[in-house]
């Protein structure tokens, strides 16, 4: 029976097979290449780790051969086999999870999202989902990196750029409100799972914030420096506090309450004066 692609252990041995016990054996033996390991109990074997498989029993079968001998013929037939524990994935499959992982969670939840469901619309086997991803914790999280870093992505150069620290806020605070409705979904799926008992998430939450709140901080310590402002203010307090005014005007504007140009106006006005 052919078979390509990644298998599991019990896969690999209904295709060869060879009971998983005599396959463990092989590997300690070194008849055959360790395998693909994804997690502490999670691994995956290649049409190599089969084609050996099928070698060795020919072997015993024709000439009862011992394992010694085997052993040597394997490396001279498979010398790839240093390098056999690469499973071959077909490209972009990581990309596909990713895309219909971040589409469910937003529209199901992360609660009411399933591995198998994330499969389902991947149009991929849970077994491909493993070995890109060791549970959906670490998926979620992947996730969320790449929603927060789009936020920025195609403005961010540009904001770099710009010398003038009052402009550049503004440029700051456009990327975040066109960016708005597609990260506020999974910020807040983001902040809900903080509060559990999850420290991943936990610790999720606190680098997503300080990766949006200390530019800000900076921002706001120049504009201090520059502007010769006496009053005593925290900068990372008023990062906090800009945030905060920001996402709120955020909302407003997908309300239809007021235009971009009025919040970020308002805001501005706010820092420069009062805050």
């Amino acid at each position: 029976m052919k078979k390509t692609g990644a298998m599991q252990i019990s896969e690999l041995a209904k295709v060869s097979g060879v009971p998983v016990s005599t396959i463990r054996y092989y590997i300690r033996e070194g008849l055959l290449p360790q395998p693909l390991r994804t997690g502490k109990t999670r691994a995956y074997y290649s049409s190599d780790h089969l084609k050996a498989i099928e070698f060795i029993k020919r072997k015993q079968a024709v000439g009862n051969k011992s394992l010694d001998v085997i052993r040597k013929e394997i490396e001279k037939k498979f010398p790839q086999q240093e390098n056999a524990s690469d499973v071959q994935i077909p490209p972009g499959h990581r990309e596909k999870i990713l895309s219909s992982a971040t589409e469910l969670f937003s529209g199901k939840g992360y609660a009411e999202t399933s591995i198998a469901d994330i499969a389902s619309h991947a149009k991929i086997s849970k077994e491909t989902f493993y070995v890109h991803f060791k549970n959906k914790e670490e998926l979620f999280i992947a996730c969320a990196d790449i929603v927060f870093h789009n936020m920025y992505n195609n403005v961010w150069q540009e904001i770099k750029d710009e010398k003038n620290i009052i402009e550049r806020s503004k440029k700051r605070a456009r990327a975040f409100m066109d960016s708005f409705p597609k990260w506020v979904t999974m910020m807040n799926l983001v902040r809900s799972l903080s509060v559990g008992n999850n420290p991943a998430l936990r610790e999720k939450f606190k680098n997503l914030l300080s990766q949006m709140i200390d530019p800000i901080s900076k921002d706001y310590e120049r504009f201090k420096k520059e502007s010769n402002m006496n009053r005593v203010i925290d900068s990372t307090i008023a990062g906090y506090c800009i945030m905060g005014m920001a996402e709120s005007g955020a909302m407003l504007i997908e309300r239809g309450v007021c235009t971009e140009d009025e919040v970020i106006d308002y805001v501005t006005t706010i820092v420069m004066q009062g805050l």
